[in-house]
Formats: structure tokens, sequence, C-alpha cells
């Protein structure tokens, strides 16, 4: 009777910790981290995801007024619960570039290719170097950036209507 007990108390302290872990893997939705914001976009110079021949730029950013900045993965479950969203906005006419980190290429193009990309290009970053010189801490994560390469805003967590109407919808108003 008494090895039962201690067995019971042992699973439950496994459930306990598992729990924990898996909850504090979780991206956090949070608006308090400024970090970046008010700063240049940081110079880089990667590929881009469908054709790695190709190679992007901070020059991306001087394209439109506005852009979105959307870092995802193909392993990222709440960036496939963000993905209609961003289509959302695409046929809205905000430009979004997506920047997908530390992700496997393929995994990433089948991605795109089953969901359609709402992207006008996309970042390859596969040891997620861009991602952390801009202090990328999880994903989504989707920062704003004007045409001179600032960051004005930065978000992380996943975007739907009602973030999208609190955190930034106002600076694609205004402009």
């Amino acid at each position: 009777m008494k090895s039962t007990v201690k067995i019971g108390i042992a699973v439950g302290v496994c459930a306990i910790v598992f729990i924990l872990l898996l909850t504090g893997l979780e991206t956090k939705e949070s608006t308090t981290s400024t970090a970046m914001v008010g700063q240049p976009i940081p110079a880089f110079e990667l590929p881009e995801v469908m054709d790695t021949s190709i190679l992007l730029d901070e020059s991306l950013f001087q394209q439109q007024p506005l852009t979105l900045l959307n870092v995802w993965a193909a392993w990222c479950g709440i960036c496939k619960t963000e993905h209609q969203f961003l289509h959302q906005l695409k046929e809205q006419g905000v430009n979004i570039i997506g920047l997908d980190y530390r992700d496997d290429r393929i995994a990433a193009k089948q991605v795109l290719e089953q969901t359609g990309s709402p992207y006008q290009a996309v970042i390859f970053d596969p040891r997620g170097s861009l991602a952390m010189d801009l202090g990328v801490y999880g994903t989504p994560t989707t920062f704003l950036v004007n045409q001179q390469g600032i960051i004005l805003h930065r978000f992380t967590g996943a975007l739907d209507e009602k973030k999208w109407q609190r955190e930034f919808a106002d600076f694609f108003e205004a402009k």
C-alpha cells in the first residue's frame, strides 16, 4: 500500500513539472518589450526561403511606407493560427515580410505552398542570427518598420483582429 502511494505522488509531481514546463515554453503575448524600438533594422544578408539563390537585405523595408516583419517558423503552432489573419492583412494591402526563424527550409516551403504565403518575401534565418539581433525570444513576434528601416513597434504573440486594432491599426490609419 505504501509503495502505491509513493508511485502516485511521484506521478503527480511529474505531471505538475510537465505542465509547468509546457506552459513555460509557450510564447507569452507582450508589448512591454521595447527592445529595438526606435532602432534601425540590423544589417543582414540572408537567402529567400523559396529560392536561396536570392539574397535579401534591409533594403526590403525601403519599398513601402510601413512594413510588418513577422518572425515565424513551420514548427511554431501559434504561428499557424496567426497565418490566416496575416492573409487578411495582405488582402487589405498591408506589406508583410516573413522571417523564418531557426527552421527547416523544406518544412517552411511546404507550409507556404500548402497554405499560401501572406508575405512579400520570406527571409530564411536558419541559425537565428537576425532574430537574435532583433532581440526575439519567441515566435511569433511582429515588428513594424518604416521606410527608413526604423522599428516603430514590436509585439510578441499571435496577431488577430483585436490585437491588430490594439497594437498596429493606428499606425496604418495615420499614414
